[in-house]
């Protein structure tokens, strides 16, 4: 188990709560980093994101977050900033498995020792919708904002000579043609 992780969370069926894979996707093919940094797009795992934070050193969480921000701005935040209340993560499935995970695991003295996200204020999160064009143009700074977080824990994450292209199956479908066969 790698002592680093960057963590995408989100759905990609609600719109911008899709951010978080976008941004983990564009950051795995933008930049290259060392096999001691995890890169996971987890989708919305509830409790089940408790063994990806497991003695962790540093966890990156990129995903849609609710602040004082307009919409389409792009945030880092560290886990005092949702204590104390200045930004929230979206109000979806995955969010109590964030503070739920950390409080089990903090009880359990296995917490990550330090927490920070990435995060963007959604323009909108409406099921069968693709991530708004605003907060799409925001993921390649989010790959940008994530390795730079890296190289200041000294962990170098150089932009790709040539970067790879990225899967993103969820745009290739169409989130209204997905919606609609469901």
């Amino acid at each position: 188990m790698s002592p680093l992780c960057v963590i995408g969370l989100g759905n990609v069926f609600l719109g911008d709560d899709g951010f978080g894979p976008l941004a983990i996707e564009t950051f795995r093919c933008e930049y290259e980093y060392p096999a001691s940094v995890e890169v996971l797009d987890l989708g919305t795992p509830g409790l089940d994101l408790a063994p990806y934070l497991y003695d962790k050193k540093i966890v990156i969480v990129v995903d849609a977050v609710h602040s004082d921000a307009s919409p389409g701005t792009l945030s880092i935040f560290h886990e005092e900033d949702f204590l104390s209340l200045k930004a929230k993560l979206r109000i979806t499935g995955h969010d109590p498995g964030l503070w739920d995970s950390l409080a089990h695991l903090r009880l359990a003295g296995h917490a990550p020792e330090e927490l920070i996200i990435v995060g963007v204020n959604p323009i909108t999160c409406e099921f069968g919708e693709q991530v708004s064009f605003l907060i799409q143009d925001t993921a390649s700074r989010a790959a940008e904002m994530i390795a730079t977080s890296l190289a200041g824990h000294g962990i170098p994450c150089p932009p790709r000579d040539s970067p790879t292209e990225p899967d993103l199956w969820w745009f290739r479908m169409g989130c209204l043609e997905r919606a609609t066969a469901m």
